[in-house]
């Protein structure tokens, strides 16, 4: 393996023009080349390595402006999620053209292939932050989004029934806020959380504070897991204090998804931003 580069051959080697990957350097500081005596760029591999994640980005529809902050790991992430979308190009069809059998058979196959937690990873995670952009940008219809949500609630409530719940294991409850409609996410989390060794209990969606309460009395249960993936309720913030309120002060309150992506730090809660962080702490449960 090289360490250093030339101009010419950083060129070779990422495909970039030698126009581009100037203006990458002085507009955006993508990367900092050395310089020589006579003042020649000499680049690094890791220069290499970010330009190549950058312009792999770029190549499916990223614009650089946007992701050059993101580091090569998130990058790394970026071109995971857009390779799997290229994935279900099929199953977008068929959801654009309303075709309920053809959507409920390519998910049924990919689920029997993949099995529940790498079906969440690699097709529901996904699938469903596109359907969100979609139809966020008038691009999906409410019928479409409904359509794709309930073939999804539908494979993974009967996934997550199936799963053998271990006993003697932590115990956490699984649901949504108030108003909020969008209960995949919370079914995600818990298929993950069972199949990592969890006693993990799913409530359904939009349960009040003094509901999570009593759930976790009755269960036993030292966590408490919600999610939401709107950001339109403006009570959000009280929302989740007043469920801090109302659970024991020994019970964690763990939140997942974009609903609370601006929540500001509330003593007793946790955010994770990404599914890979949630499975991190549920794992270490396990350790303890």
């Amino acid at each position: 393996m090289k360490n250093t580069y030339s101009l010419r051959e950083i060129v070779e080697e990422t495909g970039l023009s030698k126009l581009v990957l100037h203006a990458w350097e002085r507009r955006y500081g993508a990367i900092v080349p050395e310089r020589t005596e006579t003042g020649r760029r000499i680049y690094r591999h890791e220069d290499l390595l970010r330009l190549q994640l950058l312009k792999g980005c770029v190549d499916n529809g990223q614009r650089i402006g946007s992701i050059i902050h993101l580091s090569n790991d998130d990058l790394q992430r970026v071109l995971l999620g857009q390779k799997r979308l290229q994935d279900l190009g099929d199953v977008i069809a068929a959801i654009e053209l309303m075709d309920g059998d053809g959507l409920d058979r390519m998910l049924g196959t990919r689920f029997m292939t993949l099995g529940p937690v790498e079906f969440c990873r690699e097709v529901v995670l996904p699938l469903m932050s596109e359907i969100g952009r979609l139809w966020a940008e008038g691009k999906m219809s409410i019928a479409s989004e409904h359509l794709v949500t309930a073939a999804i609630r539908a494979l993974l409530s009967g996934a997550f029934k199936l799963m053998p719940a271990p006993r003697g294991a932590h115990r956490m409850v699984f649901s949504t806020v108030e108003g909020e409609l969008h209960e995949i996410g919370a079914l995600v989390a818990a298929i993950i959380a069972r199949d990592q060794g969890v006693h993990a209990t799913y409530l359904g969606s939009q349960l009040p504070a003094e509901a999570l309460a009593e759930a976790v009395t009755k269960t036993g249960s030292t966590i408490v897991c919600l999610s939401g993936a709107v950001k339109r309720n403006r009570n959000a913030i009280s929302q989740i204090k007043t469920i801090r309120a109302a659970l024991p002060a020994n019970v964690a309150l763990w939140l997942g998804g974009a609903a609370f992506a601006d929540l500001p730090p509330i003593t007793g809660v946790t955010y994770f931003d990404r599914i890979d962080l949630f499975e991190t702490a549920t794992a270490a449960l396990q350790a303890d």
